[in-house]
């Protein structure tokens, strides 16, 4: 059926919920609408996942596992809407990650920095990749580190960057990562776009400085960073002098161990990397209390 138009699934749908009469419905998906959701409703406990906060969904449960989702005021829109509030479970904690991610054994922080993970996400529309390896090779304060640049599939530039590695030592490439927390866990301290790798950098207790590069990420991003789990460089489409503070902030934290160690510490208390197992604890009971 058509992506985008999710009623076109439902007659298929409730075959499946007919067939098997689940306890608990989990939907997720941008392109619900009011009546898909209703409709789901009359045949089992209703859980909805939500990130955009688009009307206020006629559900039992709404999950946004994202930081920053309680400031998103769901109690005002549902009364705004005259609709009955759900049960909510908001907040980083709920993220569910990978097996990988669970239960990771956090190593001690090291004095000295070595290695430096880099990561803008699966396409990087903003080419930012690149423009990083280009900064850290023609930096003399971050000559000393080696760092490890996660290419997405998408990635715009991975022919001049795999040049520019041919020709600068301390440049490393990945691809098609198998195991991303065994690499994160290699690495002391890591720069990122903010998107869900983030909530993968805090489950390894990793030091982080993230960056934005899309309107979406601006509200995790402040959240995080307010929380002190992070430092932000701002704003790579807007921020005048984005790359020179980027540089600087990087150097600063490598020098900074006791830094760092605050900022693993506040990582691994903000997500334990078992969000899935905190929703589903949730969903299964019977109170429908709110969880924040």
């Amino acid at each position: 059926t058509d992506y985008y138009d999710m009623e076109q699934e439902l007659n298929k749908c409730l075959e499946v919920i007919q067939k098997f009469q689940p306890d608990v419905i989990l939907a997720d998906g941008y392109y619900v609408t009011h009546s898909y959701l209703t409709e789901l409703k009359k045949y089992a406990k209703l859980a909805y996942i939500d990130d955009i906060k688009s009307f206020a969904y006629p559900v039992d449960v709404l999950i946004n596992y994202n930081s920053g989702a309680m400031e998103m005021n769901y109690p005002k829109l549902y009364q705004d809407s005259k609709t009955e509030l759900p049960q909510l479970i908001l907040g980083e904690h709920f993220v569910p990650l990978r097996q990988e991610f669970q239960n990771l054994k956090q190593k001690p922080v090291k004095s000295k920095v070595t290695d430096i993970l880099f990561s803008a996400g699966g396409a990087d529309p903003e080419r930012i990749a690149l423009r990083f390896a280009r900064e850290v090779v023609h930096n003399e304060q971050l000559s000393g580190y080696k760092f490890h640049l996660v290419l997405g599939a998408f990635e715009p530039d991975v022919e001049e960057i795999k040049k520019l590695a041919e020709k600068h030592t301390q440049i490393c490439i990945h691809q098609n990562v198998k195991k991303m927390s065994e690499l994160m866990q290699q690495c002391d301290m890591a720069v990122s776009a903010a998107g869900s790798t983030l909530y993968e950098l805090c489950a390894c207790g990793m030091p982080t400085i993230t960056y934005v590069l899309a309107d979406n990420q601006k509200l995790g991003e402040s959240s995080l960073c307010g929380k002190g789990v992070m430092k932000s460089a701002g704003d790579v489409r807007t921020k005048t002098g984005f790359w020179d503070d980027l540089m600087e902030m990087m150097y600063l934290l490598a020098e900074n161990c006791e830094e760092r160690q605050k900022m693993r510490e506040s990582a691994v208390r903000t997500v334990d990397g078992m969000g899935a197992e905190h929703i589903i604890k949730n969903l299964m009971s019977s109170e429908g209390k709110d969880v924040s």
